[in-house]
This record gives structure tokens, C-alpha cells and sequence, in this order.
């Protein structure tokens, strides 16, 4: 069977032959023939290429261009003239042909529509092509401006026209934002050129993947729109137009784009699902699965959770949540470990075996036999949780102001958990049922035991995780456990696949050192023919748009000392009014940011102050829309944001993000033979990593400035020529003077206004 044969293949292949001119342009195709049209600016001159034995021709000219009729007379011309067999168009291996194609959109195709060559940006993409061929794990960190998004769909959609093994691709991401780009951007956006080239036949296809809590229940749609209708109630009438929407099927079934709270989510969401529901058969959401489960889409998308829960069911024998697939790509993967952390992870809130008493009390009937033993064995779970938890609180030693503490399972916890683990046990026994109306209710009822059952095993073998408590209210807690050898758990989950796998981000290594990443998620230890590491530096002119403030004569941080803070207020003050606003500060801890936050308010008068805590995302917008601004944030506007342009002109970084001491740390300190080969292995690398996705806010596109100060004195001092090494190369200077000068030098006079 031919190989199907690509324009731009055939362009490649005349083009390094020297047989097309600048000028000339492919108008036709036939067989093992082309005809190429150039206008001389008086006539149209034709000339034919024999791609088998790379000869041209020249045939014809015209006062005009050819029209339908001309077209066919111009390939029966060429045809005739033929001396070879159009068998064997191209004896070119499919590897390579994949590369000059790839080569070409990113040198010819893109520019013609507006996107500029980017030599890092086309070598990335071949790279992450290269890794694909190879099925290897590649690792591919790409500075901000590189354009890696790009890269990896344009990789992938060319590997998958010249491989045989055409299967969907996931792409896993941390953030709805980069969700929505892809899907409302980047795919239409290179669907609709490579279309346009007849690089491909139909449109890059997608769908959107998340959990069931995400999507609208048919049936619980249908009781809710009832029980509210029959409130008859003006100010519901909102809330129902949605509900009849999503009733009629007017409405997506996704909704997250519908304006319902959360509450209003919960009550609707097919999280719920059973198989015996009445409207299974015309189900909405089981059809969307259906379809998504197919290969009828290029690619699934996804976020890291969802991907993982998938790797976790197959592990236990449930069916996958995606098809087939050929190729996942890890998009945002520096978040990849924390999405770990959550869904391999254990957490047991002290009120879940409560909960799950009530409920059970709910459903029990009064003619119910075994009514008065289920009430016995509740009574027993309450009193063996209030114990337990009662112990885990004295293991911990609770007694000072933190909310995290590192706890070991005693004699007392044990007693409690295996009394707790009985009782699930006989209760889930007596629950079980065959009557068709009590099946669904109880079902859940028992499949709740189960899980709490799992959660208390983890507990009581508890040799093999890291346990700690944490404090979530006067009289709440939850204890987490997190497996101990998790890096061997992902390596056999997920990189022992033989699938090629991409893993992108900004932040994967130190100064092009990747061992801590591939340590911490288990990726060292797979075959070291399989790993690829790439790094490729930000497009952005560093050396001429930034400039690195490190203050020599700042105090050593400390949180007691009332100097210490006055000193960074002061300095912070100096920079703001030195930048006429434009500020981004990033703290380390909320405490410290609410302190500065109320001293800047009584000390900066001619700019806005603005305040990230906790659910105040609306403060970025408002930071937007000043002008001229300050915001004070907290580590989660480090990463994720976008503030291109003036709006932001000075990124300053009170304290260097070390991570904050918690039990993982704990345990990952044991590991070590000494303290020093902890801190330079996992605590320095941990805070380096977090240092450049902060920076990585400052500068956002290819015209902006910014001037970077870190004003903590280890930064100047010990850490200084590890933090120089990881970021991106700039001016570095102690002198304070020196940032008035460049703020002054970069600026327009509109900035100052």
C-alpha cells in the first residue's frame, strides 16, 4: 500500500533538491508530477517537476492564469510526459518524512499566518518529535515566551499522520485556564492552517474529560427543577430557567459553564450515578461517555487528578476512564507531584464515621430486624472514633501553634481501629440486600463502609506511610497518610507503560539539572535509555529587559524580630515609589503579608494597595485594571497568572520560598546521612525551582521590562551563585540607585503619568 503523501513533503523535497524557485509555488499535484506556477509579471510561466527522478520542465506559458479546464489540460500534459512509474513516490523513511514536515510548518507554514520563527520553539517541537518515534519519556522544560504548547500539539499531530498506531492522545494539565486555551485556541488555531495546507484531511478533534461531579444527572436534574418549582418562588425563577435548560438538553451538560453555585452543583451531579436508574437508557451523560471513551477523538483532555485516578482504578481492576492511547503529555508538570500527593494520599476527617452513623440511621426502617443490633454496633463505631482521634491527638503532641503534626500509631489507636474496622465489617454484612427497591440506597450505604473501612486499613498497617494531623477548626481534624515509597509506586503505575510520554513545564529542573524531578516522581528509576531531557531558555531579552536587585544590607529574616519587618516595609516603599507602582510582592506566609499590607496602606498614598489572601482571586483583576497598582500576594499568585505589560514592572520576593517544614519533609530528612546532603538534594533545589516560577511572572512578552528584587539576605550571601545559575541570565546589582535608573531608562514618559 502507498504511503499517503503530504504538500508539504513534496515541497520539502524539491526545495532541497534546488529545483524550486523563491518565487514558484506548488498549484498541482498528479501522480509522481507537479506543476509549479510563476508569475514573471507579465505572463503565468508553468513548469513540471518529476519527483522519482527530480528532473524539471518546462512547459507552457499564459497571459493568465489557468482556469479548471487549463488545470486538466496542464496534468494530461505532465502525465504524458512522465518517463518514470509514479510507484515509489517517496523511498523516504517515515521518521524522516515526519521531520521535514514538522521542519517546514515551523520554518514556512507558521510564518504565513502571523507566528514568528522561534529557533527554540522549532527545535523543542522536533525533539518532543524525536521522543515520540523513540517512545521515551521526555522531559522538556520551556522557559515562558517559548511557545511549548505549540510544539507538543504540532509533534504529536505529525507523528500520528506517519505512525500506524493512530491512537488518541491525553493531554493533562494542573489548570482549567490552560484547558480553555486549548481548546478555544492553540487546537482550532493549528487545525485550521494545517487544514488549510492540506496537511490534514478533517479537524483536529477533542474532548474535555473530567469528573462526575463536573456533570449534570438527568434524573436528579428532574427531582431538583420539581422540588423547587413547587416552591413557586419569584426569585427561583433564574435558578429554574437553567434547570429546564439542562432538563431539555438546551443546556450543556457540563457545569462548570452554567452559573449555578456549588451547592445547587452538588444537588444535580452525577456523582451519585447507579446503574439501576430509571433513565439510564436515554442517559445524556452515559452517551457523552460513550463517545468520549471511542477513538473518534484526537485528543482527551484532562487534568493531572483525573489522569492519576484512572492510573489508580486500572491498578485495582476497574475499567479505564480513557480509551486506548498513544501518547500522554504531561502539560503544567511541575504540579504533577502534588496531584500525586492528593490521589495517592489518605485523609480520614473525624466527622466521616459520624456522618456515615447518620446516614445509616436514615435508612434503617423501623421494620427493619436487625434494627436494634445496627444501632448497637453505631453506638460502638461513635465511642471507638471519638477514641481514636483522642489518641492520634495525644500521639501527636499537640500543644503549640502549628496545624500540622507528625503522629505515630500507638496501642491505643490500634485498639480503636480494629474494634472500627469490626464494626464496618458486621454493618456492611447486615446492609446487604437483594431487594431491587432498597438495593440502591443501601448500596451506597455499604459501598461508604467499605471505603471507610480502606481508609481505617491504611491506619492500622500504617509501617509504610507518613501520618500526620492537621488542625481544620476549634474542634476539627483530619489525619492524612501518604505512602513512603510513592516514587516507587508511580514509577510501576505509570512510567513503566511502553507509551511515549511528554512532560512540559517552565520549572522542571535547577540550571538544567533535572534530579530532583526525576527523583521525586519516580522517573529515575526507569530504564535511562527511555529518558530524554531537554531544556530551552525563554525567547525574552533578559540581559536588556531585567534587572536583578540584591540588597547586601538587609537583616537576616526572622519572624520575631520587629526590625527585620521594619526594615523590609522600608524597603519596600523605596522600590514602590522608585517603580511608580507596577509591583507584584510575594510573600511566603499570609501572616507577614497581612502585617505589610496594613503598614504599606498608612504609608503609600499614590498608588492602589490591593490584598491576595485566601478566596480573593478578585484582587489580580483589580490589580489589572489600576493602572499602577501594588499587590500583595501570597504563593499562589507566583505561578499561573499573566500580568504582561507596565501593569507589572517590579517582581520583588520578600523571603526566598523555601519549603514550609511539614511531616514529608520530616521523613525525607531520615533519608539523608547528614543534614547537608537533605538541604542541597531536596530543601535548596525545592526553593530554586519555586524562585524561578515566581520570576516567571515578570517578564511575559517580548517588549516587557522588569526590574527583579529578592530581599532576603541569603539570596546576596550564601545562596547567591545558586540562585544566579537557575535564573535566566541579567544585570545583577546591590545598588539601589541602579533600579531608579533603569526604571528610568526603560520607561516612556506615559508610564510615569
Amino acid at each position: 500500500m502507498n504511503q499517503p503523501v503530504y504538500r508539504a513533503d513534496i515541497q520539502n523535497k524539491i526545495y532541497e533538491a534546488g529545483l524550486i524557485r523563491q518565487e514558484e509555488r506548488i498549484v498541482l499535484t498528479a501522480e509522481n508530477c507537479v506543476l509549479l506556477e510563476y508569475y514573471t509579471g507579465k505572463t503565468y510561466s508553468y513548469r513540471m517537476v518529476e519527483l522519482t527522478t527530480l528532473k524539471a520542465k518546462r512547459l507552457f506559458s499564459k497571459a493568465a492564469p489557468l482556469n479548471e479546464s487549463g488545470y486538466q489540460k496542464a496534468m494530461d500534459k505532465m502525465l504524458s510526459q512522465a518517463v518514470s512509474e509514479p510507484e515509489s513516490t517517496f523511498s523516504i523513511k517515515p521518521a524522516v518524512r515526519a521531520r521535514n514536515l514538522l521542519e517546514y510548518i515551523f520554518s514556512n507554514i507558521l510564518p504565513e499566518h502571523g507566528m514568528d520563527f522561534r529557533e527554540n520553539q522549532a527545535a523543542l517541537a522536533l525533539e518532543m518529535l524525536e521522543s515520540l518515534q523513540g517512545n521515551r519519556l521526555a522531559l522538556c522544560e520551556a522557559e515562558v515566551g517559548t511557545g511549548k504548547t505549540h510544539a507538543y500539539i504540532l509533534a504529536v499531530t505529525v507523528h500520528n499522520l506517519f505512525s500506524a498506531n493512530k491512537l488518541p492522545t491525553i493531554i493533562s494539565t494542573s489548570t482549567i485556564a490552560l484547558q480553555k486555551a486549548l481548546t478555544e485556541e492553540y487546537i482550532p488555531q493549528i487545525s485550521d492552517i494545517l487544514m488549510e495546507h492540506r496537511i490534514i484531511d478533517k479537524p483536529l478533534s477533542f474532548v474535555v474529560r473530567k469528573g462526575k461531579s463536573h456533570y449534570a444527572c438527568d434524573s436528579r436534574v428532574k427531582g431538583y427543577r420539581s422540588s423547587i418549582a413547587h416552591n413557586d418562588r419569584h426569585e427561583d425563577e433564574e435558578l429554574l430557567s437553567v434547570l429546564t435548560g439542562l432538563f431539555t438538553g438546551a443546556c450543556p451538560l457540563d457545569l462548570d459553564k452554567l452559573p449555578l453555585t456549588d451547592y445547587v452543583k452538588s444537588c444535580i451531579n452525577v456523582e451519585r450515578c447507579h446503574l439501576n436508574c430509571h433513565l439510564s437508557s436515554v442517559c445524556r451523560y452515559r452517551d457523552f461517555i460513550r463517545k468520549a471513551q471511542s477513538l473518534g477523538y484526537d485528543f482527551q483532555i484532562a487534568n493531572h487528578n483525573l489522569v492519576l485516578a484512572d492510573v489508580l482504578g486500572r491498578k485495582n481492576g476497574r475499567r479505564s476512564l480513557f480509551p486506548p492511547r498513544g501518547v500522554v503529555i504531561f502539560d503544567e508538570a511541575h504540579k504533577l507531584l502534588d496531584a500525586a500527593r492528593q490521589m495517592y494520599g489518605m485523609t480520614l476527617e473525624n466527622v466521616e464515621l459520624e456522618r456515615l452513623v447518620a446516614s445509616i440511621y436514615h435508612a434503617i426502617g423501623a421494620g427493619n430486624p436487625d434494627k436494634s443490633e445496627i444501632v448497637r454496633l453505631c453506638e460502638t463505631m461513635q465511642e471507638q472514633n471519638v477514641l481514636l482521634f483522642e489518641a492520634l491527638r495525644y500521639a501527636a503532641g499537640i500543644g503549640y501553634d502549628k496545624n500540622c503534626y507528625a503522629v505515630q500509631i500507638d496501642l491505643n489507636c490500634i485498639r480503636a481501629l480494629k474494634a472500627l474496622m469490626a464494626v464496618l465489617r458486621r454493618l456492611s454484612v447486615l446492609f446487604y440486600t437483594t431487594s431491587r427497591e432498597k438495593r440502591e440506597r443501601y448500596d451506597r450505604l455499604v459501598n461508604r463502609m467499605e471505603q471507610q473501612e480502606v481508609k481505617l486499613s491504611i491506619l492500622f498497617h500504617h509501617a509504610s506511610s507518613i501520618l500526620w494531623l492537621e488542625m481544620t477548626g476549634a474542634m476539627a481534624c483530619r489525619v492524612c497518610a501518604l505512602p513512603k515509597q510513592l516514587d516507587y509506586l508511580l514509577s510501576e503505575d505509570i512510567w513503566q507503560e511502553e507509551i511515549p510520554y511528554i512532560l512540559t513545564s517552565g520549572t522542571l529542573s535547577v540550571g538544567g539539572d533535572f534530579s530532583h524531578f526525576k527523583r521525586n516522581s519516580g522517573i529515575i528509576l526507569a530504564e535511562k535509555r527511555r529518558i530524554f531531557e531537554t531544556s530551552k531558555a525563554s525567547p525574552f531579552d533578559y540581559p536588556n529587559h531585567a534587572l536583578l536587585y540584591l540588597p547586601q544590607d538587609m537583616p537576616t529574616p526572622s519572624d520575631k524580630d520587629s526590625g527585620y519587618f521594619q526594615e523590609v516595609v522600608n524597603r519596600l516603599v523605596e522600590l514602590i515609589e522608585a517603580t511608580h507602582g507596577h509591583t507584584l510582592i510575594l510573600f511566603t506566609s499570609y501572616r507577614m503579608m497581612e502585617q505589610a499590607y496594613d503598614e504599606l496602606c498608612g504609608r503609600i498614598t499614590s498608588f492602589p494597595i490591593f490584598r491576595m489572601g485566601k478566596g480573593r482571586l478578585d484582587a489580580i483583576d483589580a490589580f489589572r485594571k489600576s493602572g499602577n497598582g501594588v499587590l500583595c500576594a501570597s504563593d499562589s499568585a507566583g505561578e499561573g497568572i499573566d500580568l504582561a505589560g507596565d501593569i507589572l514592572s517590579s517582581l520583588i520576593v520578600v523571603k526566598l520560598p523555601f519549603p514550609a517544614p511539614d511531616p514529608v519533609l520530616e521523613y525525607e530528612k531520615t533519608l539523608y546521612p547528614d543534614f547537608y546532603g537533605y538541604l542541597n538534594e531536596v530543601i535548596v533545589p525545592g526553593m530554586l525551582i519555586k524562585l524561578r516560577q515566581w520570576f516567571g511572572r515578570g517578564i511575559r512578552r517580548e517588549t516587557d521590562t522588569c526590574v527583579f528584587s529578592v530581599l532576603d539576605s541569603r539570596a546576596s550571601r550564601r545562596y547567591r551563585n545558586d540562585i544566579l545559575a537557575a535564573l535566566p541570565d541579567m544585570p545583577v546589582t546591590h545598588q539601589f540607585s541602579d533600579v531608579n535608573r533603569f526604571i528610568a531608562a526603560k520607561k516612556s514618559g506615559a508610564y510615569f503619568k
